[in-house]
């Protein structure tokens, strides 16, 4: 047994799967297997299966520690997955090994323990988000690749909300997206307005279909599917502004997915007051909107066992037999999802693997993430302070509105914090 354990814990350079964490010698933890899921304006999450030689691993010593995998393409090359360790567990030992499992989560997902409520006026979605992330020190590492200018809201709202979760709100309601790129020592936050410009996968650009083990010399496609669903076929909407009442900008704007000979279903919605100030932006919103459904209307899927592959970019199927027909543009797929399963042999004599199941859409069909984070509520009444400069007995602005903060509101929150509001009057 000795003589296995010390084969065993030789070095991983002839692993299929390397794992680094910050454990050291005796403590090193050695990549039995692993599951994850990368998605589009999703957190990634990695379960990890690990053997070590220590059962007195301290359990908190891992946990927010940083920790990577590297997987071993078939050229030679490494594909990195970067992460936090968010949960650390001992599962028991036996025969002088001990049997840890651990979840692999990005920055991002440090967010979701931290619960906040404050207002934010004059600013765009871009500078709330940053102004959300500077508190969280070196932890964020992203960059925001924008096509276009980001419009000024006069009023945005997080209440009892965890950032996490008010971050995942304000991206779906601007029409955002996001996915993360790896490299040998990070994870970067891609957050993005459009996918036209979204590039192929750097270490496989192309992939061919047909049965392939991962033993070959290029990894390959082994299973594609692909799937329609009715969509609604129109989307409508309309808002309502105290400054301009009697206009309510009614926008309405049909699909341009074709779903053959069927009913075109409308989608119609009040979105919210002042979700519009122009007729162009009703249509921008719409356009967004309607992306959302457009994106589901047509999706492929398959098996492969493609190490290179993640969300956020592009490939070139090829050797198919239904899509070879086609132009190099319907050939290209942009990458929604990909759920990886791997593992090394230390433990047996059979082969160590990889395989994923992977979701697309063709590239040219414009991207947009559905509205899934729900906005928090209020019930009931909600009472404030009226507020103003000292010594001002009524404080009012052109419009005769009033100026207050509300009791959950921090102290440390004025005067950015406050907001004007209009008043009503009773009336016999």
């Amino acid at each position: 047994m000795l003589k296995d354990l010390t084969a065993v814990f030789a070095p991983q350079n002839r692993r299929l799967i390397k794992l680094s964490t910050v454990a050291r010698d005796e403590q090193e933890l050695l990549l039995e297997k692993f599951t994850g899921t990368e998605c589009l304006s999703e957190l990634f999450s990695f379960e990890l299966s690990m053997i070590s030689r220590d059962a007195g691993i301290e359990l908190k010593s891992q946990i927010g520690q940083p920790a990577q995998l590297a997987i071993e393409l078939a050229t030679g090359e490494a594909r990195y997955i970067n992460g936090y360790i968010s949960a650390f567990s001992l599962q028991g030992s036996d025969g002088g090994l001990a049997r840890y499992s651990a979840t692999l989560s990005p920055w991002l997902w440090m967010l979701s323990r931290r619960i906040d409520s404050r207002i934010f006026q004059e600013q765009t979605i871009e500078a709330v988000i940053r102004t959300v992330f500077e508190a969280y020190g070196a932890l964020p590492d992203f960059e925001f690749q924008l096509s276009q200018p980001l419009k000024t809201h006069s009023y945005i709202t997080q209440y009892r909300e965890s950032d996490l979760t008010f971050v995942l709100r304000l991206l779906e309601h601007e029409g955002l997206f996001f996915y993360f790129d790896h490299d040998k020592e990070k994870h970067t936050l891609i957050i993005l307005d459009h996918s036209r410009d979204l590039v192929p996968l750097p270490q496989q650009p192309q992939i061919r279909y047909h049965t392939a083990s991962v033993t070959e010399t290029s990894d390959s496609i082994t299973e594609w599917s692909s799937h329609r669903r009715l969509q609604s076929g129109r989307m409508s909407i309309q808002t309502y502004d105290y400054k301009q009442p009697r206009n309510q900008l009614p926008v309405g704007m049909p699909s341009l997915n074709e779903q053959g000979n069927v009913e075109s279903y409308e989608v119609y919605d009040f979105l919210d007051h002042y979700s519009h100030g122009t007729f162009a932006d009703g249509e921008h919103l719409v356009r967004q909107r309607l992306e959302a459904i457009e994106v589901q209307g047509k999706t492929f899927t398959g098996h492969s066992n493609c190490r290179a592959m993640y969300p956020g970019h592009t490939f070139e199927l090829t050797q198919h037999f239904d899509h070879d027909r086609g132009s190099a543009e319907d050939r290209r797929f942009l990458l929604l999802s990909v759920r990886h399963e791997g593992c090394n042999n230390y433990l047996s004599d059979e082969d160590a693997g990889y395989t994923n199941e992977f979701e697309c859409i063709r590239h040219k069909i414009p991207y947009r993430h559905p509205i899934t984070v729900p906005r928090p509520l209020i019930h009931g009444p909600h009472t404030a302070i009226v507020v103003g400069p000292q010594g001002e007995e009524v404080f009012t602005d052109e419009l005769a509105r009033i100026q207050i903060r509300f009791h959950w509101q921090r102290g440390d929150s004025l005067p950015q914090g406050t907001t004007w509001l209009r008043v009503a009057m009773p009336s016999a």
